[in-house]
């Protein structure tokens, strides 16, 4: 193992999607023992995260502003990058960009800037100028999709020359599941339609849940599984029961099993109104499952219409019913969409590439990619 240290700064310690590929990044890093490791959370103190990480020997900082003033929290990032003598720092997301970019150049650490979603972005003209500014600091931007590489050029003013996109990849080996029994048990005569988000008001459940009611009204032999929790679970559950849905919806909460409830379920639904480049979808159709999604961030680029999966209008429950009913009518249509989407996987968005391309932004002069698990 060399002198590198890459930290890894995150929002929050919870099982977010910018904030699992963060530890994954340290996980494999570990794995190659090339570098020494670390997570740094700006806000919110320890969260469920935190154990995933430690008992994967990554070191982690809870590193809260509560009651500090901007230029504390910068000052407290440098001694923490000279203290812990880091020496790439990986900031995942504009916001925290405005925080570490400063510290970071002053400590004489690298930086790259990976960019996950143009969503706050697209809110805040201050967080737009500043990032055009303070990515000029960066030794990368990452963008996750196309589409995103697209915004943050015409829309934040980046440099296409800075810019590298490189798509969220999944795990193929770990979905590669057989249909066990677990603790939800499959009805043979109810087809399940499912989804795997936070219970939350980008992921648009209320959109899936009306969809859904139109489903029931014209094929009662299908059941709803919603896996995940989060701020918006008593509103969702109030939702069920207004649209008369209880004895049709089963709500799983948080889960570690994910592979496995994937396996049970016979459609994926993903009915957000706003995406990065959503791993949950890569993860079902490496289940082998066929995907009806919105058309929102990368989705078209992980699924052309009508083969590897459906895309569908955000905010729009009647045309996602429409292609969930159109699947669950037709056995054929299904099987050839899951096919087309299981294979789409395997050639272009393997977690194993996708590592491969992280690593040889983080640690250059190293030939990590031979010493990554596979």
């Amino acid at each position: 193992m060399n002198n590198n240290h890459v930290m890894q700064l995150i929002n929050v310690f919870d099982f977010g999607g910018a904030e699992s590929l963060a530890l994954n990044i340290c996980i494999h890093l570990n794995s190659a023992k090339i570098c020494q490791t670390s997570v740094c959370a700006l806000f919110g103190g320890r969260g469920p995260l935190v154990d995933h990480a430690e008992n994967n020997t990554v070191n982690v900082h809870c590193f809260t502003q509560k009651n500090r003033g901007r230029l504390q929290v910068m000052w407290g990032l440098y001694r923490l990058f000279r203290v812990q003598h880091v020496t790439v720092v990986q900031v995942h997301g504009a916001y925290l960009l405005q925080y570490a970019a400063l510290p970071a150049r002053l400590a004489g650490v690298r930086i790259i800037y990976t960019e996950h979603a143009k969503y706050s972005l697209s809110q805040s003209s201050k967080l737009k100028r500043n990032t055009r500014y303070l990515s000029r600091l960066a030794d990368k931007v990452v963008c996750v999709s196309e589409n995103l590489k697209n915004f943050m050029i015409t829309d934040v003013g980046v440099s296409a020359s800075q810019i590298e996109v490189i798509h969220n990849g999944v795990n193929l080996s770990a979905f590669q599941v057989e249909n066990k029994e677990k603790s939800v048990k499959k009805n043979q005569d109810k087809l399940i339609i499912g989804t795997v988000a936070r219970l939350s008001e980008p992921k648009d459940h209320g959109n899936l849940l009306r969809a859904f009611a139109e489903v029931v009204n014209k094929r009662p032999d299908v059941r709803l599984m919603l896996v995940g929790d989060g701020e918006l679970r008593s509103d969702i559950e109030s939702m069920i029961q207004q649209l008369g849905l209880k004895s049709y919806v089963d709500m799983l909460g948080r889960r570690s099993d994910i592979p496995e409830l994937l396996v049970k379920m016979d459609i994926f639904v993903l009915p957000s109104k706003r995406e990065g480049f959503p791993i949950a979808v890569l993860e079902a159709m490496a289940c082998g499952k066929p995907v009806v999604a919105t058309n929102v961030g990368g989705m078209s680029e992980i699924i052309s219409n009508g083969e590897e999966g459906m895309i569908v209008p955000p905010e729009n429950s009647d045309e996602l019913a429409k292609a969930i009913l159109k699947l669950v009518a037709d056995e054929g249509l299904r099987t050839k969409i899951a096919v087309l989407g299981y294979q789409k996987v395997i050639s272009s968005f393997s977690e194993q590439a996708m590592m491969e391309k992280y690593m040889n932004l983080l640690m250059p002069s190293g030939k990590c990619h031979a010493n990554l698990p596979s």
